[in-house]
C-alpha cells in the first residue's frame, strides 16, 4: 500500500513538472515571438528610414536656358517690360520644351509670350509666382532645330511698382521641371539662370 501511495506521489510530482516544463515552454515562445516581430518590424522601419533619406544624386545638366531683358536699365513704370528667352540645346535637335519662370506678380504684370522661332508654338501658363512655358514644335516643320545661344521665347511684363527685382528660371517646382525633349523623345536637363532688374 505503502508502495502504491509512493509511486502516485511521484507520478503527481512527474506530472505537475511536465506541465511546469510545458507552460514554460509556451510562454518562452509566446515571449521570442513578440521579441522577433519588434525587432522585425525595427528592421524595417530602419530600412524605411534609410530608403527615404536616400537623395538621389543630382541629374546632370546639358545646355542652358537663360533670361535676357532687352535694354540696358534701370526700367520706368511706364515702360513695358521685355524679356528673352536665350536656349542652347548642346547639339541636340529639339521637338519641345518646358520652361518654369519665377517672377512677383504683385510688382509685375504679366502680358503676353511670343515664339521668336516660327518652327514652334509657345503655350503660357501663369500659376500664383511663376509662368509654366510649354513649347512645341509644330508638326508640317520637319528641320533639325539645334539651339546655339539663339533667343527662342519673348515674355512682356508690365511693371506695378518700383524696386529692385528678380526673375529666375526654375530648375523643377513639384513634378514640373524646366527641359528639353529631343526627336527621340529623350529628356534634357539645361542649365538655367536668374536676373535683377530696377524699375524707378
Amino acid at each position: 500500500m505503502d508502495n502504491i501511495q509512493e509511486k502516485n506521489k511521484i507520478f503527481i510530482y512527474l506530472l505537475v513538472i511536465f506541465f511546469a516544463i510545458f507552460i514554460g515552454s509556451g510562454i518562452f515562445l509566446l515571449v521570442n515571438k513578440k521579441t522577433a516581430n519588434k525587432e522585425q518590424q525595427s528592421v524595417s522601419t530602419q530600412t524605411i528610414k534609410q530608403e527615404e533619406l536616400l537623395i538621389p544624386s543630382e541629374i546632370p545638366k546639358k545646355g542652358l536656358v537663360n533670361l535676357k531683358a532687352t535694354g540696358s536699365g534701370p526700367y520706368l513704370l511706364t515702360d513695358q517690360l521685355i524679356i528673352d528667352l536665350f536656349a542652347d540645346s548642346n547639339g541636340e535637335n529639339v521637338t519641345a520644351y518646358d520652361v518654369l519662370v519665377k517672377y512677383d506678380p504683385l510688382s509685375f504684370d504679366f502680358i503676353q509670350t511670343v515664339s521668336l522661332d516660327q518652327a514652334f508654338q509657345v503655350y503660357s501658363f501663369k500659376k500664383d509666382d511663376r509662368l509654366t512655358l510649354t513649347v512645341v514644335k509644330t508638326s508640317q516643320d520637319q528641320t533639325p532645330s539645334v539651339f546655339v545661344e539663339k533667343p527662342v521665347v519673348r515674355l512682356n511684363f508690365k511693371p506695378k511698382k518700383t524696386g529692385e527685382f528678380s526673375f529666375s528660371i526654375l530648375t523643377s517646382f513639384n513634378k514640373e521641371t524646366t527641359k528639353f525633349v529631343n526627336e527621340k523623345t529623350e529628356v534634357i536637363y539645361p542649365k538655367v539662370n536668374k536676373i535683377k532688374l530696377t524699375v524707378n
